[in-house]
C-alpha cells in the first residue's frame, strides 16, 4: 500500500472511493484540525455522493500501523469523574435499578415493589431513559451470558454488565485503557478484535459503543463478530449519526467528526448497509440522545471554549442552555427520529 503522504509523522494514505457503495467521494470538509486532544495536522472528509448512501470518511486516512499516535491522550484511558452520594442522587439510583428490572429484568426478585413503582418516573425525562438504556447497551439480562465489548476502554461499561450477572470480556486496541480496565479485574485483551482467535459460536451478546466509526475495516470486524456470535446472539452497535441536530447545526465542529480518529461516520441508512453486508439480521434501529456531552462539546468547539482532554467545562447558563436544547432534542425525537446525535443498531446472527 502506498503512502499518500505525511501529517506530523502520521502515515497516511489515499481513500478516494466509498467502501460500501464504490463511489468517488467529493469534498466535504476541508482542512479540520484536532480541537480535542491536539494531534498536529489538517484533515479532510469526503462524502459519498450517492443518494442511497452518503457515507462521510477521512481521506487520506492514517495507516493501521501509525494509528495509536492519535490516541496518545484519549479519554478512554481515564475513568469518568466519581459522582458524589447525595439524597437526590441516591433517589435517582433507586429509580434507574426498578427501570433496569422492570424493562430489561435485571435484578428483578430483589427489587421492592415501591422501587419498581418508582421506575414509572423515568419516562417523564426520556434523556435520562436513554441514558439508562445505553448503560446496558440495550440488553436484556441474561444469567451467566458471555459478553464481548469490543472497544471496553477503561472497562467501566463492562464492569457494570458484570455486576448485572453477564460474564464478560473485553478488547481494545489502546495499551492505557486496557491496563486501566486489567485493574479492575476484568478480563481484557489488547489488539485488534480479529486477532483474537476467539471460538466460534462462542458469545451471546457482543456491544461496541462508539467504537465502529475509529475501525479501518468496519466489515471485516463486522463479519468476525459474526463468526464468533452464537446463533441467535446479538450485536448492538452505538456510533455518532451524521444527520443528527448537533451536526446540522454546528457542521465542521460538530464533535461526531472527531478528526483523525474518526475514520468513517455513519447515519441510519449506512450503518444499517455495513451490518446487512456482514450476514446480520437488523432488528431494531433509530436515532437517540443519551447525554448532552455531544452538543455541549460541540458548542464549546464552535465558540473555541476550552475542552481539555475532552471534557466540557461551559459556563453555568451556557451548560444549562446545552442540557435544555438536548433535552428538546430527546422530545423531538418521537416525531423526527432521526436527528438524533448516536445511531444505535441491535441486530441478530440468525439460526442455520
Amino acid at each position: 500500500m502506498s503512502v499518500h503522504c505525511i501529517v506530523n509523522q502520521i502515515r497516511c494514505r489515499p481513500c478516494s472511493e466509498c467502501i460500501l457503495c464504490g463511489e468517488k467521494g467529493e469534498a466535504f470538509y476541508q482542512n479540520l484540525n484536532d480541537l480535542l486532544f491536539g494531534v498536529p495536522g489538517r484533515w479532510n472528509l469526503k462524502k459519498c455522493p450517492n443518494p442511497e448512501c452518503g457515507l462521510i470518511w477521512l481521506d487520506p486516512m492514517p495507516l493501521e500501523e501509525d494509528i495509536s499516535k492519535v490516541y496518545v491522550t484519549y479519554y478512554t484511558h481515564q475513568d469518568s469523574n466519581e459522582v458524589h452520594n447525595t439524597l437526590l442522587r441516591r433517589l435517582y439510583s433507586f429509580i434507574k435499578e426498578g427501570y433496569l428490572a422492570t424493562k430489561y429484568g435485571y435484578h428483578r426478585s430483589s427489587l421492592a415493589a415501591w422501587e419498581k413503582f418508582l421506575s414509572i418516573l423515568i419516562y417523564l425525562h426520556p434523556l435520562r431513559r436513554a441514558s439508562i438504556d445505553n448503560s446496558v447497551m440495550y440488553l436484556p439480562a441474561k444469567d451467566s451470558g458471555r459478553l464481548l465489548d469490543v472497544g471496553c476502554g477503561s472497562g467501566q461499561r463492562l464492569k457494570l454488565m458484570h455486576d448485572m450477572g453477564w460474564c464478560v470480556e473485553g478488547v481494545d486496541f489502546d495499551p492505557a485503557a486496557v491496563n486501566n480496565a486489567k485493574s479492575k479485574g476484568l478480563q481484557v485483551r489488547l489488539g485488534k478484535l480479529e486477532t483474537q482467535k476467539y471460538p466460534d459460536n462462542h458469545f451471546d451478546a457482543i456491544t461496541m459503543n462508539h467504537l465502529i466509526e475509529h475501525v479501518h475495516h468496519p466489515l471485516g470486524l463486522l463479519h468476525e463478530c459474526y463468526r464468533i456470535l452464537k446463533p441467535g446472539g446479538w450485536l448492538v452497535v452505538v456510533a455518532p449519526n451524521c444527520e443528527s441536530w448537533g451536526h446540522k447545526i454546528f457542521e465542521r465542529n460538530w464533535i461526531g467528526l472527531d478528526p483523525p480518529r474518526h475514520l468513517y461516520v455513519f447515519s441510519m441508512m449506512t450503518l444499517k448497509k455495513l451490518v446487512d453486508s456482514a450476514s446480520f439480521k437488523v432488528a431494531f434501529i433509530q436515532s437517540s440522545v443519551s447525554s448532552d456531552y455531544i452538543f455541549s462539546a460541540s458548542y464549546a468547539l464552535s465558540k473555541n471554549e476550552i475542552i481539555q482532554n475532552g471534557h466540557v467545562k461551559l459556563g453555568l447558563l451556557k451548560s444549562f442552555m446545552a442540557k435544555f436544547v438536548t433535552f428538546l432534542q430527546s422530545i423531538i425525537l418521537l416525531a423526527k427520529p432521526n436527528i438524533g446525535e448516536e445511531v444505535v443498531l441491535i441486530a441478530e446472527k440468525l439460526n442455520k
